[in-house]
């Protein structure tokens, strides 16, 4: 995200070079300015004050988190997120990956896979062999 894209993200809105400042430690933001850079990047805002010698692990998406906060869906989403044990994770996961290889298929089928006849199902193994199974 660049700078002018959080500054503007942010609810309240901030001047761009404000957060060039504070990246480059020459500005302290206020903590109302935090607030809103920690709900605009999805972090808690202890993220930003925990000590720098502590292993960070930076997550990426190919989601524009500005604009996914900004949706009433993306928020929902987030909030539901908070909710969740960690053992739940790996269902979630999966449950993430079972709707991403049905929305290729919806889109292989809209291209009209000359193999795949109308209306069945394409199916992935393990070991990412394709198999095809007619309705049923």
């Amino acid at each position: 995200m660049t700078q002018k894209g959080l500054a503007a993200a942010i609810h309240g809105g901030v001047d761009y070079t404000y957060i060039g400042k504070i990246e480059r430690g020459q500005q302290l933001p206020s903590l109302k300015v935090l607030q809103g850079i920690s709900e605009t990047l999805t972090v808690p805002i202890d993220y930003f004050l925990r000590d720098e010698s502590e292993t960070i692990v930076y997550v990426t998406c190919g989601v524009d988190m500005g604009d996914f906060v900004r949706n009433e869906k993306g928020r929902e989403l987030i909030k539901a997120l908070k909710q969740l044990h960690p053992h739940d994770i790996p269902l979630i996961i999966e449950i993430i990956r079972i709707l991403a290889r049905h929305r290729d298929m919806e889109a292989e089928e809209k291209l009209g896979d000359p193999l795949l006849p109308h209306g069945d199902l394409m199916l992935a193994t393990k070991n990412n062999s394709v198999l095809r199974k007619s309705k049923y």
